[in-house]
């Protein structure tokens, strides 16, 4: 089985990434005996950032294994795009203090009061960094609305504020099974699995 290390130690993710790259054995950083690393993400891009994040870990794990890293965000068209690449960090640096997936998902709801144009992209970015050094992205992409209140407590981050509207019902209201058809995430490790079975 192939060993894949991710750049993360964010137990969402990595339980979403174990579901869904089931021929592989999947482990944190922590797993692959990685401290947490103070990793600087200023990419200008979510892609920039999946890189950063590969790139940190690239020599600290085994010879024969892949590493696999991710960066993922919304971003608001009325807000001109934020919070973007800042999706986690925004809310911390404008209230200047640590906070919660529920603190920041109220903060943006806030700065959307009375706005009609509610229309928002999730775009997620996988680094992959091969044993031989080769490094390749993959990007997925949806679409949604933002709603006007947190709704529903399943999945992580800002999945209780990201509406389909053909679903009527947040990220956070659907099953695993439903939330893979409108999963980002999903899109991008689909590519990323058919590069490696091509292979």
């Amino acid at each position: 089985m192939n060993k894949i290390v991710m750049a993360t130690n964010n137990k969402g993710k990595i339980k979403e990434l174990k579901l869904m790259l089931k021929d592989y054995d999947i482990l944190s950083q922590s797993e692959a005996g990685i401290e947490d690393l103070n990793v600087d993400e200023n990419g200008d891009t979510f892609e920039d950032n999946a890189i950063i994040k590969a790139n940190s870990i690239k020599d600290l794990v085994g010879k024969n294994v892949y590493i696999l890293a991710e960066d993922s965000g919304i971003c608001v068209e009325a807000l001109d795009g934020y919070p973007g690449t800042k999706t986690k960090r925004a809310a911390q640096e404008e209230l200047n203090r640590e906070v919660t997936n529920e603190e920041r998902n109220n903060l943006l709801i806030e700065k959307m009061k009375n706005v009609k144009n509610r229309k928002m992209v999730w775009q997620t970015a996988v680094a992959l960094i091969e044993p031989n050094g080769k490094l390749s992205t993959f990007i997925g992409e949806v679409e949604g609305e933002l709603a006007e209140k947190i709704t529903g407590n399943g999945g992580f981050g800002f999945d209780p504020i990201f509406y389909i509207k053909e679903e009527h019902k947040t990220l956070g209201q659907m099953s695993f099974e439903e939330k893979e058809k409108y999963s980002a995430r999903k899109r991008a490790i689909e590519m990323l699995i058919k590069y490696l079975e091509e292979k």
